[in-house]
């Protein structure tokens, strides 16, 4: 432990010290420390006034949760002292390990008992890979015919969304089901993962069943891997926990001794809980290890990992931060803020190899004047690589019926879906969300391939005064195993009204950089939207299933955009409805082919039509075409020239170096901020190029129609 000397406040009874060499009998002073949180907890109740608890370095292991209720102190401070590594973690410990052999390779195992729970296991460096098979790829369900396979949705019919608590698989391609009961199904499909341990499995039929339901319909093309199998632990840092010898094994790195290692196993979900007392806060603390349960029968919900369970848990409270703390290897969620949350900040974090979220806002849709409104809450300058590590569907940043919510400035990536997710109302309805800001983020690398229906940044709901701007995105991949479906940059999705897109860089995204699921009354202006598969800009109306309660059929105003293509990448696609939308002032250009532009009036390349076409259908007015000017977009430098004709159009430039992290500011212990570049780990996508029926004789259609027009002026 660092013996650095402190310079005492005037008042230093406003001060408690912790070490985990010290006793929760002591007086909580600098040269008598307590011992644990909850000692520093009760003893902050005898001090008026605003507290500071210093927690020394060292690690600190809880094995129940810390509650704080109302009968605590408020306005009080848990932090670091000078700096030092405090980490806080529910993580058991696991030494006495002995030396075997396992599927022929060395291996290690432990005894720890039939009662142990371990849904996570780390070192004292990283995350350790739970058994995996196939080691890579996939397999794939045969079907779900049979009896009693099926558990109908809530209307009584077979949908996406009916369940089933078994299906049939491939015999020949499962592999030796030592202790099925051990093993957990992991399906990827829609907008969902499945986590389905095992019931039974037939191995003359090939029938697995689960001990739960799944939440969607099961198809034949759809991914499925298992989790915890006995026959794939062969690789270093791979583990095994056979749940009923209650023996756990794990294969060591050359040079690990059975005798000294220690490994951890995360059990306890929530470390801490905030309930009914207010300005209590957390500042320079790692938070790392803890594990998840799965709820019984289901999930509630099939988005977003809605049932995840926080390390850090805040409802009924009010003015609070997290700063420069660090959530890493953790199984679920991190910071999680419930009902009747205002007054909130979490910044300057880093969250890392996370189960679900790394920050969730979850309130109540309550009227806006009610007291119980989820307010008031800012995210910012936080570092967030890796989330969805165990629950895949879960967002970055969620945000569910909460308004004056603020998002800025945070670098977000490697998640296997969305990650940024505002609204929890689809349609029209009523919803307390609005007046967001979602601004200056950097998100890239995110999808990854596993899952369908995902957006960098996705809203929901009529969301008056909401701000999208400033966000630089790319690289968000789908599910290719269905069609590539939903890998898009800025996801308005179902009833998404009254937003301002203003000032966003979306690009190298699989499916399409901007895409509107029906909504009304937004203004789309001043973006980029470039060198995306499918199309740059997607409207769906879909106005004979909902219309905006006035009426109102105007979806969008797109105003000063740069819509780049390469490849004839369609410009626009599903713009079947004139009504839609208006367009003014927007620039078209292929990187490759120039002039030669393309739209759709639907979702299927080969029946795309020329822009020229387009302009003729009254889908396009007055259309910009001409080269922008980037520096190097094929190589994602997307600077644009002074002389560039988007800037004599009206277009303003800014910088995209200002989304991200904020040069200059410390994230968590000690990472600088801002060192990462707009366009980092940028790859081209798939290009799905455009066919039009009879291009040359629509071509020549299209020139005779120019020419009438001006004839005719």
């Amino acid at each position: 432990m660092s013996t650095a000397t402190i310079a005492f406040g005037a008042d230093s009874s406003s001060e408690i010290y912790v070490s985990p060499d010290g006793n929760d009998s002591a007086d909580g002073s600098f040269t008598s420390p307590l011992a644990t949180l909850e000692g520093a907890k009760e003893l902050a109740k005898t001090k008026d006034g605003s507290v500071t608890v210093y927690f020394r370095e060292g690690v600190y292991t809880f094995t129940d949760t810390v509650n704080f209720t109302r009968g605590d102190k408020a306005n009080v401070t848990y932090k670091s002292y000078n700096n030092e590594k405090v980490v806080f973690t529910a993580g058991t410990p696991y030494t006495g390990f002995e030396e075997c052999t396992v599927n022929g390779v060395k291996a290690f195992k432990k005894n720890v008992g039939k009662d142990a729970s371990i849904s996570t296991l780390f070192n004292s460096e990283k995350t350790l890979k739970k058994t995996r098979y196939p080691e890579t790829g996939y397999l794939y369900p045969q079907g779900v015919d049979g009896k009693n396979l099926l558990v109908p949705d809530w209307s009584g019919e077979i949908s996406t969304f009916t369940s089933y608590v078994a299906m049939y698989v491939n015999k020949d391609e499962m592999p030796e089901m030592k202790n099925p009961n051990d093993i957990v199904v992991r399906i990827l499909h829609w907008w969902k993962d499945e986590i389905l341990p095992v019931k039974g499995y037939d191995s003359s039929t090939g029938l697995l069943e689960f001990t739960r339901r799944t939440n969607m319909r099961i198809n034949k093309n759809d991914r499925f891997f298992l989790e915890n199998v006995f026959a794939a632990l062969n690789e270093p840092e791979e583990w095994y926990f056979d749940k009923s010898e209650g023996v756990l094994y794990y294969v060591p790195n050359e040079g690990e001794s059975a005798e000294n290692l220690t490994l951890w196993g995360g059990s306890l979900e929530t470390l801490v809980k905030v309930s009914g007392v207010d300005s209590i806060s957390f500042e320079g603390i790692v938070f790392r290890g803890n594990g998840y349960t799965l709820r019984a029968g289901g999930d509630m919900s099939s988005q977003a990992a809605y049932d995840a369970k926080p390390c850090l848990f805040y409802e009924d409270t009010h003015n609070f931060t997290v700063k420069n703390c660090e959530f890493k290897d953790l199984a679920s969620c991190a910071v999680f803020m419930g009902s009747v949350v205002t007054d909130a900040k979490i910044e300057n974090c880093i969250f890392s190899n996370i189960g679900a979220q790394a920050v969730y806002i979850r309130g109540e849709n309550v009227p806006v004047e009610s007291e119980r409104v989820t307010k008031n809450i800012t995210v910012t300058n936080n570092l967030i690589s890796g989330y969805g590590k165990v629950f895949f569907n879960a967002v970055a940043v969620l945000v569910i019926h909460a308004n004056s919510v603020d998002i800025t400035h945070n670098e977000i990536h490697d998640g296997y879906y969305t990650a940024i997710s505002v609204g929890w109302v689809w349609g029209y309805d009523y919803t307390v969300t609005y007046n967001n800001k979602i601004c200056d983020n950097l998100i890239y690398n995110i999808g990854q391939g596993w899952l369908s229906d995902m957006g960098g940044i996705y809203t929901l709901g009529n969301q008056p005064n909401t701000v999208i701007s400033g966000n630089v995105i790319h690289n968000v991949a789908a599910d290719p195993d269905e069609g590539g479906y939903g890998g898009w940059g800025v996801y308005l999705d179902e009833g998404s009204s009254y937003i301002l897109v203003e000032n966003n860089l979306a690009y190298a995204c699989g499916s399409d950089s901007y895409h509107l699921h029906y909504g009304s009354y937004n203004t789309v202006r001043n973006n980029i939207f470039a060198l995306s598969g499918e199309s740059q800009v997607r409207v769906v109306s879909s106005f004979k299933r909902s219309v905006a309660n006035d009426g109102g059929r105007k979806t969008a105003d797109f105003i000063n955009n740069i819509i780049l293509t390469n490849g004839k990448a369609r410009t626009f696609s599903c713009h079947d409805d004139k009504r839609a939308y208006a367009d003014e002032n927007n620039i078209f250009w292929d990187a490759t082919y120039g002039d030669e532009l393309y739209t759709s009036s639907g979702t299927d390349a080969k029946k795309s039509f020329s822009l020229e076409t387009a302009v003729r259908k009254g889908f396009v007015n007055s259309p910009i075409v001409a080269d922008p000017c980037f520096k190097d977009a094929l190589n994602f430098d997307f600077q644009l020239s002074e002389s560039s004709p988007a800037i004599e159009a009206g277009f303003k430039p800014w910088d995209y170096q200002n989304a991200g992290t904020l040069k200059g500011t410390t994230i968590g212990l000690d990472t600088e901020g801002g060192q990462t570049a707009y366009n980092a780990e940028s790859k081209a996508v798939e290009i799905t190029p455009s066919k039009e029926k009879m291009h040359f004789f629509v071509n020549i259609i299209n020139k005779i129609w120019k020419f009438l027009i001006k004839l005719f002026k």
